[in-house]
């Protein structure tokens, strides 16, 4: 057989681990996902040892929904390199160490998203909080990532010992994020005067079962994100039927609070302190209580966009008077240098706060076509946070 009779393939040479990497890479940026996992899972085939191949398929694998291949290889990586560092690709202004805790994109701040690639180089850290420090390259100054959880739990109390020893300044104290629980977060809030976070009770499956709560109530398992296993309960039956499809040994719930306005459509408000200033982030508006950004219709209505772009044009339009004092008490109960919330206005004007998160995404990944007012307004938390690194290293 003539060589030019074989099939394409077989007249290429092998290709080496990293070549298979750099065309995973290639394959992704494409939105070939599946074809970029295949790429990455032959890299680690060929060699092992490649911490980006490994990297490639936590990024790919979640987004596929296969979070089981994504954590196995995230864990493959981090024995690699516990340090994980980007660095700045033009001219390093400076540099932070980003102490992180292994798991899905939700379990830390996505730094990547909100320093300039050019000019500032981020050191992950994935903390161990049993085994011993490993060699930390130099940084300015640390940024803690690190996500309120059960899991996380006793990476942010390692890490409040290593901010106590920290000679660089510490930025969103650890102690401070173990506050943003969902049971924690109402305690904080119990004596505000101009914002409403509801009661959330934390209950062990079979009590839920046996007692119920009174109704409506909203339920989740411990530990979701994102509106997994989020349910509205109205009576037993759906109490029944909910249990029937979540088998959490644990429960959040809360009472449901109707915030739907006069129009019919309820409305969550993402918004960012930076250094206690507030920053509009987006509006998300829905005809389903259960509002999500991808969820909601945005794209779908224009008059939805025009209502979000005055809204991050103009936010004290609509966050005056008494809900601007709610801002201000709000960042002063966090008093995170960087946290965002999401929130409504409840039928008695009140600010209600769903949730306080150091972990909340913000991003510049919209559709210019379709929301490139975003793309005017949303810079403003990118340039306030780089700021006030800058205060921080200097001071």
């Amino acid at each position: 057989m003539r060589s030019s009779d074989l099939p394409p393939s077989a007249n290429r040479p092998a290709e080496s681990a990293l070549e298979a990497t750099a065309r995973g890479r290639e394959l992704a940026r494409a939105g070939r996902l599946d074809d970029a996992l295949t790429a990455f899972l032959g890299a680690v085939e060929r060699d092992d040892r490649i911490l980006d191949a490994h990297l490639g398929i936590y990024e790919v694998a979640q987004i596929l929904r296969r979070p089981e291949l994504a954590l196995a290889h995230q864990a493959a990586a981090i024995a690699l390199a516990p340090v994980q560092s980007t660095r700045a690709s033009e001219h390093e202004d400076y540099a932070l160490l980003v102490p992180c805790v292994a798991g899905p994109y939700t379990a830390n701040t996505p730094a990547d998203l909100l320093f300039d690639a050019a000019r500032v180089t981020l050191h992950r850290w994935y903390v161990d909080p049993a085994g011993p420090i490993p060699p930390l390259p130099p940084h300015d100054a640390v940024f803690v990532a690190i996500g309120e959880s059960d899991d996380a739990a006793p990476h942010l109390a390692a890490m409040e010992r290593f901010g106590a020893r920290s000679s660089r300044p510490v930025l969103n104290r650890p102690e401070l994020i173990r506050r943003l629980g969902r049971v924690p977060l109402a305690e904080t809030f119990a004596a505000a005067e101009h914002c409403r976070v509801v009661a959330t009770t934390r209950l062990e499956r079979a009590r839920y079962v046996a007692d119920g709560f009174p109704v409506p109530h909203i339920v989740r398992p411990v530990g979701s994100h994102g509106g997994h296993g989020l349910t509205r309960i109205d009576d037993d039956a759906q109490r029944a039927a909910y249990l029937d499809t979540i088998d959490a040994p644990e429960l959040f719930v809360a009472p449901f609070i109707d915030y739907s306005g006069a129009d019919g459509f309820f409305r969550k408000y993402r918004i960012v302190f930076i250094d206690g200033e507030p920053f509009p982030f987006h509006l998300a508006i829905s005809p389903r209580w259960m509002v999500h950004y991808y969820n909601a219709p945005m794209a779908e209505h224009r008059w939805m966009r025009d209502e979000e772009h005055a809204f991050l044009a103009r936010m004290d339009d609509v966050f005056a008077g008494e809900l601007h004092d709610a801002l201000r008490e709000t960042a002063r109960l966090l008093a995170l240098d960087y946290v965002g919330i999401d929130c409504a206005i409840d039928r008695d004007g009140k600010l209600l706060i769903f949730e306080a998160d150091n972990a909340l995404i913000i991003h510049l990944l919209d559709d210019p076509a379709l929301f490139g007012y975003k793309h005017a307004y949303v810079p403003r938390i990118l340039t306030a946070l780089d700021a006030l690194v800058r205060r921080r290293i200097t001071a």
